[in-house]
């Protein structure tokens, strides 16, 4: 039998996968949204969480559609994320906002330059996810990038959760996680896709380094805090 492509493999497999991040948003949020000990009353928060858990819910039910051969309802629900990644960006400008208008310390630095990393991480994979929207090989990939962009907000809470992992140890875990992934798909392609779509994952692995290492040193520097200040200043919603 043909070794399988990784096209073929995303298509019949991410949605497992996508299901998996999904049901770890679970342990990842309970204590602090599903079930706090205090119900969160801000509208940033909530319009965050909801939009970051509408798109986990669209992987996985655009990943299924896709299994399934259903091509037609695919393009059809994909149209929502028109709509969705924007609502994810400005619901990130916002939060990022709100939390930056009280005192400003060294964690809240070190998680700010985390979110905005990886908040044009998913921009960028799901702008050229629209780009590449005709073109399933490299479509798929960037599709699974916006899911790597959300890997660590999930899988770093459930290290803190329940193993008490913090930072920066959860974040070295979580880097290393997404690494040692996008590492065996580039070692699955070797051989099976002679496409373009081959330059995808080793593009998304450079990124990820030249987003990974400056997380250790970036937020100590003056320049950021005053950046972050700058920022909690604006008069946003």
């Amino acid at each position: 039998m043909a070794a399988m492509s990784v096209t073929a493999l995303l298509h019949r497999h991410a949605v497992f996968h996508f299901c998996a991040l999904l049901l770890a948003t679970i342990p990842a949020f309970w204590p602090s949204y599903f079930f706090p000990p205090k119900v969160e009353a801000d509208y940033h928060v909530h319009f965050h969480g909801i939009v970051m858990f509408l798109w986990v819910f669209l992987l996985v039910a655009q990943a299924g559609l896709i299994r399934a051969g259903r091509r037609d309802l695919h393009r059809l629900l994909g149209k929502t994320s028109y709509a969705l990644a924007p609502a994810i960006l400005i619901s990130t400008l916002l939060l990022m906002n709100y939390r930056l208008k009280g005192a400003i310390n060294a964690e809240l630095l070190y998680f700010l330059y985390l979110q905005i990393v990886l908040t044009g991480f998913f921009v960028f994979c799901y702008v050229q996810a629209m780009r590449y929207r005709h073109t399933p090989a490299l479509h798929a990939r960037y599709m699974v990038g916006t899911a790597f962009a959300i890997f660590d907000p999930i899988v770093a809470r459930v290290l803190f959760v329940s193993f008490g992992t913090e930072p920066p140890w959860m974040q070295l875990a979580t880097f290393a996680m997404i690494d040692a992934l996008l590492l065996a798909l580039i070692a699955w392609e070797r051989g099976r896709e002679s496409s373009p779509a081959r330059r995808v994952f080793p593009l998304m692995l450079a990124i990820f380094v030249a987003i990974q290492v400056p997380q250790f040193f970036i937020p100590r520097m003056a320049w950021f805090a005053d950046f972050a200040r700058a920022y909690g200043a604006l008069p946003l919603p």
